[in-house]
């Protein structure tokens, strides 16, 4: 029973498709199999990642989870070998370097951990500036979160390198202690939609290519075939949602998928069965606020620029990015981590097809390595400069035509080698 159970987790374990590069540079060395213990070898990001998902779910009102180090070891020999091999998924295939287990529970299992006793489930994220943002990616898609918001959940495994945040959270078969839910009551600065950002899509079935953002009910007993669901504004409008029922081994979530984007700074309160709770969004960025369309003083560069290493600043502060921004033919190239993050976009890379995607708020870009087409929220253009992979492995694309497209002004210093990005909220 138990092992059929495991097979209806795997629904859940699924990757989220934001930032990542690619960098033959960028390889940490695995603990060879032979070694592997439960030592946990990252406990600051491991702690991190915990104390920022434990903070989410004491402001929902359900019990803090706690670090398993069997747990943590396998998340982390899984971070590795994802980073080795250059990959993005939850199996492993034996033979190649790093491999300790197909499966996330195989993983675990195979360290000691009692997966007869508990579910182990698994979530990837590719945002790794810090363990609390890819925590929070996890939260943002919404195939992710339920695993991270079930009451029942009591144990977590985090794995952290530059390539990935691998988390294993775990439960105690067959134990229902309550429903959780995201956003949850009183949440502010919640976004206004949803853009595909994961895989699995959720919104392919429904044929969206966006929506308003997912509201998640999660620890609904397994032979509930649907549950009763309303939302409505502020001035007690209804919105209009579709539901969306995701199985979680021996349990499930439902998701509420407003069909439309939700309004900014809007307060909505949604009903499900016999729970009501209320939620508010986040502010309009473009509202206006202080200005920063023009750039009227000139900032020191932090050090001297050049063509190789062409400096960015972002509404007066420079921001540092690796490998380095170039000049190519009078076009300003950067590679995908560092600005567009500075500037609160979102970074898909799909390497089976070369393309980037990057979107932020309501505009949505697709650029093709090695080709002059893109896509600005389904519209073709035609760009100057084309983005390629360098002979490091490190993607670039065009800074002026990104950044203009996502609504920024950019202007050049040609005295500091600067690009200077202003307009951006």
């Amino acid at each position: 029973m138990r092992n059929s159970l495991k097979a209806k987790v795997k629904i859940a374990t699924v990757v989220t498709a934001l930032s990542m590069i690619l960098s033959s540079q960028s390889v940490l060395a695995v603990t060879p199999k032979s070694t592997i213990g439960t030592e946990v070898s990252n406990v600051n990001s491991a702690a991190a990642a915990l104390n920022y998902l434990n903070d989410i779910r004491s402001k929902m009102g359900i019990q803090a989870m706690k670090l398993d180090p069997t747990l943590t070891q396998a998340a982390s020999n899984h971070a590795n070998y994802l980073l080795v091999n250059q990959e993005n998924g939850h199996t492993e295939t034996s033979g190649k370097q790093g491999y300790t287990g197909e499966r996330p529970w195989d993983r675990a299992g195979a360290l000691g951990f009692d997966t007869d006793k508990f579910g182990v489930f698994e979530d990837v994220s590719f945002d790794t500036d810090s363990p609390e943002k890819g925590v929070q990616s996890l939260l943002d898609a919404p195939l992710h979160r339920s695993s991270l918001i079930l009451p029942d959940m009591t144990l977590l495994g985090v794995g952290y390198n530059q390539h990935a945040v691998v988390l294993n959270p775990a439960k105690a078969w067959y134990t229902h202690t309550g429903v959780g839910v995201y956003p949850y009551d009183g949440q502010t600065g919640v976004p206004i939609g949803f853009y595909g950002f994961e895989v699995p899509n959720p919104l392919e079935q429904f044929g969206l290519e966006k929506s308003g953002y997912f509201i998640t009910y999660a620890g609904v007993a397994q032979d509930k075939e649907d549950i009763s669901a309303s939302m409505i504004d502020s001035a007690g409008k209804a919105v209009d949602i579709l539901k969306l029922k995701q199985e979680l081994g021996d349990t499930n979530a439902w998701h509420l998928i407003p069909k439309q984007e939700l309004t900014y700074g809007e307060t909505y309160t949604v009903t499900v069965e016999d729970k009501t709770w209320s939620f508010t969004t986040k502010e309009n960025p473009d509202a206006p606020k202080t200005d920063h369309t023009t750039n009227p003083t000139k900032v020191d560069p932090p050090k001297q620029f050049s063509s190789n290493d062409v400096g960015i600043r972002i509404n007066g502060k420079y921001v540092d990015v690796s490998p380095k921004a170039r000049i190519i033919e009078g076009n300003t190239l950067i590679p995908l981590r560092g600005v567009f993050e500075a500037i609160g976009a979102n970074v898909l890379w799909e390497g089976s097809r070369k393309e980037v995607t990057i979107h932020k708020d309501a505009t949505t870009i697709v650029l093709t390595i090695g080709t002059n087409q893109a896509l600005v929220n389904g519209n073709r253009k035609t760009i100057s400069s084309v983005p390629f992979i360098s002979s490091e492995g490190s993607t670039y694309v065009p800074l002026r035509f990104v950044s203009e497209a996502l609504g920024a002004q950019v202007a050049w210093e040609s005295d500091k080698w600067t690009a200077v990005i202003n307009g951006v909220n």
